[in-house]
């Protein structure tokens, strides 16, 4: 049966929106899984953050009975703890030296889960065997709580200190190519000034000399003799031109912002809605299940979904209209108060005196805090190489662009002294060679002569300098990478085009910043080639480097900017950034182009 355009629609949006949901879930799989295989999934901050689980959240509450007691149960997490850091050991050290990701990814969650099977056994045996407690046969229920916890937890210990090491590598590499592309702006706003004297000056000296000819009888020596002076600057202006940066000394620098370091409360930002819902319901549930049934289960675990994505709700809109410290003490109050309300409502539940309640209460906010820890983690560093990345374009761009427009200052002034003025002076002193110049002659010989420094020095000059061509972008970049370039001779004639430029430039901008982001060795290969039918030019630079694992997450920054045809892929150890720029009369597809030249974190 056919179906109705309304039905097709519907099957469209439906099919966009599982689109869209999938495009959400994958990067976090994919970050979940990098810190997994990475090879530090155990660090000191997984011990650090697995006493307190030990010790409190997960000891055996149901057969305590008095705080003695509840001492050596937590007593009895604490040394089960130490025996199982102590048995994953040579876990730690093997992740660290198995040379396959997957193989370090399936070894961490296979000893993982194996640890969190036998912590229900050995905590029974050391605390019924050493401390006289009693058992808890609910060994079903306890093995599903420890391995939802100690994944879940860890887990995200682990994505957090993963993506805040990355960020802040990504962070210290821009900033240190700020830094030197910093130096290169430095030398190119001395480079304008020196510019801008030299001609002031010699402009001014010819001036002077113009002056002291017309006052003086005109004789073809004397003619020659100014002409002699408007070539040597000429030709100086010529030479200027062509200087190289590294060879002129940079503007002294000012003083440098000194980053304060942040409270607990400012690394915190609300985690993602349902997420510590999810994580607490699933290790409640099997508890739940035991005491009460399935229905009682349900009603608990929709319960507790439902308080926390209201909690999420609450500290979102906090989130949107408080500092940064102060969004992080309300969220841990918020959590803390949501923890105290699952509590309570334990209490009610087990109806006798019991420390069960106590689960909740230090279990939902820790998980909150561990959560909003990650969630912090992932947005400064996003944020951070973000800002830092369009910081590093917009210098390049700067350098390079008061560069270009020093040198064509430049060489304008040697074309119009060369061209213009000489030329003048060459048929003057034809003129006063053969006859006694007129005094209107004296006179258009001045005006024509005045007119063409005061063009020299460019305080007439039309419309503004032209930006800066490729190959004067990649002469900044170069103090900071080693960057190699081919441009075919259909790219180089299309590049004749301002506006081409702009976009390839654009582009290799773009390739160059995710060349620091991603790459210890700083290199960078750069190819511009023309399409077959003359229509578009393709740019591809290749960075040695490996792609952040929440890449993909990171829409709508610098790749979006430089139209549809974009995209950033890892081949082999390289990171490739290919896109296509439209060549002609042709139109602008999708801002490109534009939006390219004002953002920057495609990787």
């Amino acid at each position: 049966m056919r179906q109705r355009p309304a039905e097709v629609e519907g099957a469209d949006v439906n099919r966009g929106r599982t689109s869209r949901h999938r495009a959400r879930v994958r990067p976090g799989v994919a970050i979940w899984w990098d810190a997994v295989s990475s090879g530090r999934f155990f660090t000191p901050w997984s011990a650090l953050v697995a006493v307190p689980v030990s010790a409190i959240v997960l000891v055996p509450y149901a057969t305590v009975d008095t705080p003695l007691e509840l001492l050596s149960a937590q007593f009895s997490g604490l040394l089960v703890a130490g025996i199982l850091a102590v048995a994953l050991l040579p876990v730690v050290l093997a992740e660290r030296r198995i040379p396959s990701s997957t193989a370090r990814g399936v070894l961490v969650l296979a000893a993982l889960v194996a640890a969190a099977v036998a912590r229900p056994f050995l905590n029974d045996a050391l605390a019924v065997g050493a401390f006289g407690l009693g058992t808890d046969p609910a060994w079903s229920e306890r093995i599903v709580t420890n391995v939802v916890a100690w994944v879940s937890v860890l887990s995200l210990v682990a994505v957090t200190e993963q993506l805040y090491v990355s960020s802040r590598t990504a962070r210290t590499r821009l900033a240190d190519a700020l830094r030197t592309v910093t130096d290169e702006q430095r030398r190119a706003g001395r480079y304008e000034r020196d510019t801008r004297e030299f001609l002031t000056s010699e402009i001014s000296a010819l001036r002077t000399a113009l002056a002291a000819l017309v006052a003086s009888p005109l004789d073809f020596e004397r003619v020659r003799g100014f002409s002699d002076g408007v070539r040597s600057v000429s030709h100086r202006a010529r030479d200027r031109a062509g200087l190289e940066l590294a060879d002129i000394s940079p503007d002294d620098a000012g003083p440098s912002a000194i980053e304060t370091a942040r409270t607990v409360f400012e690394r915190l930002r609300p985690p993602a809605p349902g997420l510590v819902g999810v994580i607490f319901a699933a290790g409640s549930a099997p508890f739940a299940l035991r005491t009460e049934g399935p229905v009682f289960a349900a009603v608990l675990i929709v319960g507790v979904l439902a308080l926390c994505l209201a909690v999420d709700r609450l500290t979102r809109g906090i989130a949107c209209r408080s500092s940064a410290p102060r969004r992080g003490r309300r969220l841990v109050g918020l959590w803390l108060g949501a923890g105290i309300v699952v509590a309570a409502a334990a209490a009610v539940l087990v109806g006798e005196p019991s420390f069960i309640p106590v689960i909740p209460a230090i279990a939902l906010p820790g998980i909150a805090i561990v959560a909003a820890l990650c969630a912090e983690a992932i947005h400064r560093g996003r944020v951070e190489t973000r800002r830092l990345g369009r910081a590093l374009q917009a210098l390049v761009r700067s350098a390079a662009d008061q560069t270009s427009s020093t040198r064509q200052n430049l060489a304008h002034a040697s074309d119009v002294l060369h061209s213009r003025v000489q030329s003048t002076c060459v048929i003057l002193a034809a003129r006063v060679d053969d006859e006694i110049a007129t005094p209107g002659d004296i006179r258009d010989f001045e005006l024509a002569i005045s007119a063409g420094l005061t063009d020299a020095l460019g305080t007439r000059r039309p419309g503004a300098a032209r930006a800066a061509d490729l190959a004067e972008t990649v002469a900044i970049w170069r103090p900071v990478l080693t960057v190699s370039s081919a441009v075919d001779p259909a790219a180089t004639v299309a590049m004749s085009d301002a506006l081409v430029t702009t976009r390839v430039v654009a582009v290799v901008a773009e390739g160059l910043v995710n060349a620091v982001k991603h790459a210890a060795a700083r290199s960078a290969d750069i190819e511009v080639r023309g399409a077959a039918d003359g229509a578009s030019l393709s740019i591809r630079v290749r960075t040695p480097g490996r792609l952040r694992s929440d890449a993909g997450a990171a829409t709508g920054l610098g790749l979006a900017g430089l139209g549809p045809s974009a995209r950033v892929f890892q081949n082999g150890r390289d990171v490739v950034l290919e896109a296509s720029v439209p060549v002609g009369g042709r139109r602008v597809i999708d801002g490109q182009g534009r939006g390219a030249l004002h953002d920057s974190d495609s990787m």
